[in-house]
């Protein structure tokens, strides 16, 4: 287990120790860390933690270059390492260790390496005095020797145009060297009581390490920005190397013997005193081992170690009493991960070569940036004068074999999953994993849950992990574990998430019968959610149709999957049936829009059924269920819907069939004409309020059985009209008498009959029964003898409201006088006014045109004297006249010239003149209607008429035929010519 690291984020808080692990792990050839023996015993009952690091010996040309050489300095780039050695050569090589190039820059032990920001050019540092700065890609070589040895050098970010370094020794001074294209030299930039142990180059700051703490320069503005002390109590500033680490431009990390500590450089305000930044110390806190190397992993620190407390406490007795020893027996150092809140969250020992013989400054931890940020893994490289190692997080097929080797396959498949799906920590190495390593991870998890009996668990995972394409090898396997979950009885677990494609119609129509009798609701949703090229639909309806008749439960859920199949079938005569029973929204339309009639000839039960649904449970009129639109489609359909199948159908439920033949008989009463006795019968039992109107309007009831019906249910006014149209009046009026004793109705009835033996039948019963004789008096009217009916009372028989009674007779006779004089008063006005019209009318004259043609002669009438008839037609008087008739009319007071005379002469004449004219014509008119004349026009059509008559026309037939009134009772006239 982790092992907590306590500490502070204070500057003045108190110093707290750190707990190493007493794990040592060591190499194999993969460069996968080993626990020795001993640990493996003491933590083999213990619970383990997946490690967070792997390491990784480089190979290449390491071993090589290391047999005849030691490291003493690194510096990692982002495709290269850069290594000095302590006889004094520099080493360029790969991430791998594959060597790039190499040149002899110092005659003894290089201390420091720096590479700028275009990793075009490498500085050294060494004993031997000497700062070389090499070009990689070229032969540019500087040298500069300060003849004291050099411990750290930093080279400008931007060396290839500024040509400037900084570095620093055992003299105590820091220099910047500047080369310049008119001169160069050295900069003290800063002097110090020690040696210069450690520097780092940022942008434009500078920071190195000396006796007096860790110091900040501005080499844009050429000043010193700060200075972090050493914390009080830290061993002496050259016995263990200062670690400097960069994190960004404005945070510096600080490892100096067993202090670690962040220092975050902030902007001034703008009107304060100093160097425009400042520090302040974010992270401080004390450790009880020697920091060899410091880094940032996923925020947290990644902290090389050496040895323990004891070891600083030996630094600080040296650090007071001279030099220190070289321990003999040390320990491994160790790669710790500690996270911000100063906790350990990991520790590993690493038993590199020769390790029980080294000093903490004989190690170096160096960061490699990835060189696709966000796509490549971190990489930091720990350096040991005999063994490079290459330290990286643990990737995503590192974690999934940890966890599968200890069967945590729940945990790996999520993990693999979030990664797939960029979230989490793995997201970076997820093409480290492939689709079918997963799935097979998944497949061999299901099949434990499957031996373990958790099939619920199985399918979900397999869920997750089956693939989903068309593919022989996903075929097969979903065949494969939907049989298994068939043998294990769960197949309704994993029938959902079936895949609608590529699989046979054997296994789908085994996962339909399977739920068919295991699952209704989940058999239904899956009919609906398939295709229908997946399964046989007529074979899956017929195993429903038979299920159905044996399920006594869950029948809607089977119902609405026939419909649904049989709609996919194109059965609408089997699929409506479903659906009417189910009540489905819009079946009746679709029936109307789909003209589907034919499939519901033979569930017209069904259809009211349906209507009674849509109505609700409340008690409705008949009028409302009449308008429902089930018994409205019946009704409107019954070329399709026949009348006598639905009345067949609807036997059974009376109910039903009355409301569907009062539909029937309000569209056409004709059809329903063969039920008229059943709906006798239906509205006596339902509706006996509407049986009388039926009785009036229908006349294909059979009476005898209409009677008997009313009969058996006491409908005495049903019985009196059948009695009426039977014409056993007697016996009608006797019930209404006798039964209803309403003498208002029975006035009514013998009013209706106007059968006068009615009314001395009536008035025989009524003489002896007061309330009928004041209801004679009152109501009879016209229709009965007041006289014959008061002498008919028995004497001595009390009669109340006979006062009242007889006065409205007397009121009512004396009424019927007073109209009878009025109506006669207006009756002879009319005829007066009649009579003055038709003589009027009979006295105007008729105009005759001049160009009109005799129609005897043909002739014109113009010039000659015409004769014209009140049925218009006009003539010569002598093609109409007899001579003898002609000669005797004619006056000799006018002459044939006078009567030829032109219109406008005559028009134009003098008064007297047409006076004298008109007096003639009149006259002679006179004459000749003694004579009586027939237009001969009308005399031949009377004839015609005449022998038509014989043949058989009746009148109706002869006024159809366009007969004109006859025109020999209508005198003649004589024409005046216009």
């Amino acid at each position: 287990m982790p092992k907590a690291v306590l500490g502070e984020k204070t500057a003045d808080a108190d110093t707290e120790s750190l707990a190493s692990n007493d794990d040592t792990p060591g190499f194999d050839d993969t460069g996968i860390p080993l626990v020795d023996s001993e640990s493996e015993d003491d933590t083999e009952d213990e619970d383990e933690d997946e490690p967070a690091l792997r390491y990784k010996r480089l190979g290449g040309s390491v071993p090589g270059l290391f047999e005849k050489d030691t490291a003493s300095t690194l510096r990692a780039c982002e495709r290269f390492l850069v290594l000095g050695t302590h006889w004094g050569n520099v080493i360029v090589i790969d991430i791998e260790g594959n060597l790039i190039k190499q040149w002899r820059a110092h005659s003894a032990t290089v201390n420091s390496v720096s590479v700028d920001l275009d990793n075009e050019y490498v500085a050294s540092a060494g004993d031997d005095g000497r700062v070389v700065v090499h070009g990689l890609y070229n032969d540019d070589i500087t040298i500069v020797d300060y003849s004291r040895p050099v411990k750290a050098v930093a080279i400008d970010p931007m060396f290839s145009r500024k040509r400037r370094f900084v570095c620093g020794g055992t003299g105590g001074q820091v220099i910047m060297y500047e080369k310049k294209w008119y001169a160069k030299g050295d900069t003290i930039l800063f002097t110090s009581a020690g040696p210069i142990l450690s520097i780092q180059w940022m942008d434009s700051l500078v920071a190195w390490a000396c006796d007096e703490g860790v110091q900040v320069y501005d080499v844009g503005r050429a000043m010193r920005i700060t200075q972090i002390a050493r914390p009080e109590g830290s061993p002496r500033a050259d016995l263990f190397t200062c670690r400097l680490q960069w994190r960004d431009s404005l945070t510096l990390d600080i490892g100096w013997a067993d202090f670690v500590q962040v220092v975050v450089l902030k902007e001034r305000a703008p009107d304060a005193l100093g160097p425009l930044l400042y520090a302040e110390i974010s992270v401080l806190f004390r450790t009880d081992f020697v920091v060899c190397g410091l880094a940032v992993y996923r925020s947290q620190f990644l902290v090389l170690t050496y040895g323990d407390h004891e070891t600083v406490d030996q630094g600080r007795v040296d650090s007071n009493g001279g030099g220190q020893e070289r321990n003999r027996n040390a320990q491994a150092p160790e790669l710790r991960v500690i996270n911000r809140n100063i906790e350990e969250m990991s520790s590993d020992a690493l038993p590199l070569d020769g390790y029980s013989l080294l000093q903490p400054n004989d190690y170096a931890l160096a960061y490699c940036p990835p060189a696709t940020p966000g796509e490549d893994p971190d990489t930091w490289f720990i350096l040991s004068p005999k063994q490079l190692v290459a330290v990286r997080p643990r990737g995503l097929a590192d974690h999934v074999q940890w966890l599968t080797e200890r069967e945590n396959y729940q945990q790996a498949l999520s993990d693999i999953e979030d990664a797939y799906a960029g979230r989490g920590p793995w997201a970076m190495y997820r093409d480290q994993v492939k689709e079918p390593e997963y799935q097979a991870i998944g497949q061999h998890y299901a099949q434990l849950l499957m031996d373990a009996g958790d099939s619920a668990e199985a399918a979900k995972v397999c869920l997750r992990v089956l693939p989903r394409t068309g593919e022989t090898e996903s075929v097969a396997a979903w065949e494969s574990w939907i049989f298994a979950f068939a043998e294990a009885n769960a197949l309704q677990l994993v029938a959902p998430h079936i895949p609608t494609a590529g699989l046979s119609s054997t296994v789908y129509e085994m996962v339909l019968a399977f739920l068919l009798t295991s699952d209704i609701a989940q058999f239904k949703e899956l009919v609906f959610a398939w295709p229908p090229t997946l399964f046989n639909a007529f074979s899956v309806a017929l195993a429903v149709e038979d299920q159905l008749e044996k399920t006594t439960g869950d029948r809607e859920a089977l119902q609405e999957t026939l419909a649904f199949l049989y709609d996919r079938l194109n059965q609408p005569a089997k699929s409506l049936k479903y659906h009417l029973e189910l009540f489905t929204v819009g079946v009746l339309d679709r029936i109307r829009r789909e003209n589907l009639f034919d499939a519901v000839r033979d569930k017209a039960e069904l259809v009211m059924r349906y209507d009674d649904h849509e109505l609700g449970g409340e008690a409705r009129s008949l009028g409302d269920r009449c308008e429902a639109k089930g018994v409205v489609l019946l009704t409107d359909n019954t070329d399709a819907i026949p009348c006598s199948s639905v009345v067949k159908q609807l036997v059974s439920s009376p109910e039903h069939l009355h409301v569907y033949l009062h539909t029937l008989l309000g569209k056409d009463a004709h059809l329903g004409a063969p039920f008229a006795d059943l709906q006798v019968e239906l509205y006596a039992e339902y509706d006996p309020a509407k049986l009388l109107s039926f009785l009036r309007i229908s006349t294909y009831y059979t009476f005898d059985r209409a009677l008997e019906i009313c009969e058996e249910r006491g409908l005495v006014p049903e019985m009196v009209f059948i009695l009426g149209r039977m014409g056993d009046n007697h016996r009608a009026l006797m019930l209404i008498i006798e039964r209803l004793r309403d003498v208002p109705r029975a006035i009514e009835f013998a009013k209706e009959q106007n059968d006068p033996e009615l009314w001395s039948d009536l008035m025989v019963y009524s003489r002896d029964k007061p309330e009928f004789i004041v209801g004679l008096l009152e109501l009879g009217g016209t229709l009965t003898n007041p006289t014959k009916l008061i002498r008919s009372v028995p004497q001595g028989l009390i009669v109340p409201d006979i006062r009242r009674a007889l006065t409205n007779v007397l009121y009512d006779y004396h009424l019927q006088v007073e109209l009878c004089t009025d109506c006669k008063h207006v009756l002879d006005a009319d005829c007066e006014l009649l009579s003055e019209g038709l003589r009027r009318v009979q006295h105007q004259g008729l105009a005759v045109d001049g160009d009109q043609m005799c129609l005897v002669c043909q002739d014109s009438l113009a010039g000659s004297v015409a004769l014209s008839f009140w049925c218009g037609h006009v003539f010569h008087d002598r093609c109409v006249l007899h001579p003898d008739v002609l000669k005797k009319t004619m006056l000799k007071s006018m002459s044939e010239s006078a009567l030829g005379r032109r219109n406008t002469r005559l028009m134009h004449g003098s008064i007297e003149q047409r006076r004298m004219l008109t007096q003639s014509k009149l006259d002679r008119t006179m004459l000749i209607r003694q004579y009586h004349p027939v237009c001969p026009v009308c005399a031949e059509y009377d004839q015609k008429k005449m022998a038509q008559m014989h043949t058989g026309w009746s009148s109706s037939e002869r006024k159809d035929h366009g007969e004109e009134p006859t025109a020999e009772l209508l005198p003649p006239m004589q024409a005046l010519l216009l």
